[in-house]
């Protein structure tokens, strides 16, 4: 994504939009085989958030919200531990 004017969306709610992301089926073993803005791409066309989508600069900044929070999201049971692969 190319950097683009700043979208005005409050650090509060991008936190929110990285949860619902971390709770959702697309963070989940069913998507586990694409990269994760690949399954973040898809959250959002899925749940209508096209202007965070489309803006390269609110995308990045609503990744690192999403990557800071998977090892809460692990701990608290809303994201699954990664298994080993055999």
């Amino acid at each position: 994504m190319t950097p683009t004017e700043r979208v005005d969306t409050p650090a509060a709610a991008m936190e929110e939009i990285a949860w619902q992301f971390l709770s959702s089926e697309f963070a989940g073993c069913t998507y586990a085989d694409l990269s994760l803005d690949r399954r973040l791409d898809v959250f959002l066309r899925h749940n209508g958030y096209r202007t965070l989508l489309d803006n390269g600069s609110a995308y990045q900044d609503l990744l690192d919200h999403v990557m800071d929070n998977i090892s809460v999201a692990v701990r608290n049971g809303a994201l699954p531990a990664r298994t080993r692969r055999r």
